[in-house]
């Protein structure tokens, strides 16, 4: 029977006893390495024979950290508490000890903001599904403009719901009494304003017509948000874009968020016209000469943008000239909607109450319009055909409603520009053509830039008025 000598026996007990002792020839890695003196190959052999696992530290330490993911703290972990395994360096396993430590506190720490991120999202997400069913829910309800308000961030989700609440309450009371109509609309502090001044007067009579009681309440919040915008605007350093900004906010071509930001905006831009072009679609836009470039007013966005093929800019004309809205016909436009006066059945005024912000634009300035050019062909004040006119374009065809006498309508109510007034009885209204000022007459800025122009060239400029003006170089 062959027989071992001590040494042999000594080096097959203390192979590889220390994972972090040399076992390797110069230049060569730890990690799997072989043993290389003609003992450490005897004692490994020999070893092996007498049933012995034989493998180095470095090579058990690297099967058992195969297929671990050090991109993660588990498997930073894992490789640590594997190595700490395999070693017998007293220091060495203080050292390993210590960084699963740090390692499990990172990874406490990654784990607690990763949990507060998915929490955040997770209320972002509810928080935009309950934003777009109030929205919807406001839409439905025949409330277009207090959606806006809510879609933008003027209103929260809670203040529009709240909204809905009181359009029921409003649609219970409407079916009563005028003294349920009453204390509907004082608890909602709407009874200080003028539209509802035929609720409370000597001769107060209440709205027969719920659609039309819910018509004036939504209109009530929008008056006051609006106040609140244009208080907040007149608070700030007076400028041309503030005073377009309030100009826009009280024709409901902007929200109170959207007039805000406008009228910070740096942009070097004309006076704003409104009332003097539409576009290819039938919608009438103010309009504004913005670094040099004739634009117009997106009142989805509240932003300036420029005319495309698809989307052209159509001056609205008469004899040749656009039609300027005068403050008088403005007043016996307000003067005909005033539900007090009753100019207009219940019927009408809501039919007109359906439409909101761009559509209640593009119909008031065409009912001012088609006044004013009834007005000056049948030589009659503009107060004698402003009835006319809004009952005329109810009735015509460029006004599309949804089921208008409900609030749960797929299809909200439009109003387009008609392409010429003629067909009411305006002989003198002539036919235009779709005109994009992709390259219009130069704005100049100083005198430099006028002499720089060819003689005989158009140009425009701003006067000390802010208003723009028009002139031919000599």
């Amino acid at each position: 029977m062959a027989r071992f000598s001590p040494e042999l026996l000594r080096s097959i007990r203390e192979f590889g006893s220390s994972l972090s002792a040399p076992q390797v020839s110069s230049g060569r890695m730890l990690t799997g390495a072989q043993p290389t003196t003609l003992g450490g190959i005897l004692a490994r052999n020999v070893g092996g024979l007498m049933g012995r696992d034989m493998r180095t530290p470095a090579e058990k330490l690297a099967e058992a950290q195969q297929g671990i993911n050090l991109g993660t703290y588990e498997g930073q972990i894992a490789a640590a508490q594997a190595r700490l395994k395999f070693e017998t360096d007293p220091v060495k396993q203080q050292e390993i000890g210590k960084q699963i430590i740090n390692l499990r506190n990172s990874q406490a720490q990654a784990d607690r903001a990763a949990a507060a991120e998915a929490r955040t999202v997770k209320q972002e997400k509810e928080k935009e599904e309950r934003q777009a069913k109030v929205v919807s829910s406001l839409e439905n309800a025949g409330a277009s403009q207090i959606a806006a308000y809510v879609k933008d961030g003027t209103y929260t989700p809670s203040q529009g719901s709240q909204h809905l609440g009181s359009l029921i309450r409003v649609g219970k009371a409407a079916a009563e009494s005028l003294e349920s109509q009453q204390e509907i609309i004082t608890a909602l502090g709407y009874d200080k304003q003028k539209r509802f001044s035929f609720l409370f007067g000597e001769d107060a009579k209440p709205v027969s017509s719920e659609g039309l009681l819910k018509i004036l309440v939504n209109k009530a919040e929008e008056e006051k948000e609006i106040n609140k915008g244009v208080s907040r605007l007149k608070k700030m350093a007076p400028s041309a874009n503030v005073t377009a900004a309030i100009s826009f906010l009280e024709e409901g071509l902007m929200t109170p968020q959207q007039a805000s930001a406008f009228a910070t905006r740096e942009d070097k831009m004309t006076v704003p016209k409104t009332g003097e072009f539409k576009l290819k679609d039938g919608t009438a836009v103010a309009t504004s000469v913005v670094n040099g470039k004739l634009m117009y007013l997106d009142t989805t966005t509240g932003e300036f943008v420029e005319p495309t093929a698809d989307n052209l800019l159509v001056p609205i004309v008469s004899e040749g000239k656009q039609v300027k809205i005068t403050p008088q016909s403005r007043k016996s436009l307000e003067n005909v909607l005033d539900v007090e006066l009753g100019i207009l059945d219940e019927a009408q005024i809501e039919r007109h109450g359906l439409l909101s912000g761009k559509d209640t634009y593009t119909f008031n300035i065409a009912a001012t319009h088609l006044a004013d050019l009834r007005s000056k062909e049948n030589n009659t004040p503009v107060e004698a055909e402003m009835t006319k006119a809004v009952i005329d374009l109810l009735d015509s065809e460029y006004y599309t409603s949804g089921e208008s006498n409900t609030f749960s309508r797929d299809v909200p109510a439009r109003f387009v520009m008609p392409e010429t007034f003629s067909e009411f009885g305006i002989s003198t209204t002539t036919e235009t053509k779709p005109t994009v000022e992709t390259t219009p007459v130069p704005l100049v800025k100083s005198i430099a830039e006028r002499d720089d122009l060819p003689a005989g060239s158009k140009y425009r400029y701003v006067d000390s008025n802010g208003q723009e003006q028009t002139a031919t170089k000599r």
